[in-house]
């Protein structure tokens, strides 16, 4: 009986290693999911890119930790002002960095982009940022795969293709590490063939 007995809690120690295992792996993948969703939609905004409706050029700002341009986010025929940069949130006293992604929507004729209006959300938490890799990096009409990215400051009408870099560690502090998601967008509209 005392054999069995151990036998039990053994079984039954097992059995909830396996369930804690199985419920880190399902929140890691649908994390990693969300991420993955979150960048392409990322980049498809910044492909789309293209003039305001005042007729600006299409990028507005290009830094190593934020990038402002022009593009139809919401499908609704009017060009709206992105912006998404790198910032620092805090929750329960803990400091992260984190990528926000802040939209001003054009009004009045002739329209107007209104900073005060901009309606700023967090897209990716858990940044982790390094002084060797930009988050952003641009690349003029000759780059290749090889190619060094222009320098800072950046002459945003040289600007063709955004490489975005993200290190982020989707759950901090647990097995295994940052991720890197990574992408190079070519700028439809600001294409020279």
């Amino acid at each position: 009986m005392a054999i069995s007995a151990i036998i039990l809690v053994a079984v039954m120690g097992i059995k909830n290693n396996v369930g804690n295992l199985q419920n880190f792996i399902n929140q890691k993948l649908m994390s990693r999911q969300d991420l993955d969703q979150t960048f392409q939609i990322l980049v498809t905004e910044v492909r789309s890119a293209q003039p305001s409706g005042l007729g600006a050029y299409p990028i507005v700002a290009a830094t190593s930790t934020s990038f402002t341009f022009f593009s139809d986010v919401d499908k609704d025929g009017l060009v709206d002002r992105v912006r998404y940069f790198l910032s620092t949130s805090t929750v329960s006293s803990t400091v992260t960095n984190v990528l926000n992604r802040g939209i001003i929507e054009p009004v009045g004729s002739p329209f107007v982009y209104s900073t005060s209006s901009e309606k700023i959300s967090t897209v990716v938490n858990n940044i982790i940022t390094s002084t060797s890799t930009a988050i952003f990096e641009y690349f003029g009409s000759s780059a290749t795969t090889t190619a060094v990215s222009l320098s800072y400051p950046v002459d945003i009408s040289s600007i063709r293709f955004v490489k975005i870099n993200l290190f982020v560690d989707i759950n901090p502090g647990v097995s295994p590490k940052a991720s890197l998601f990574t992408d190079t967008v070519t700028i439809r509209n600001l294409r020279s063939n």
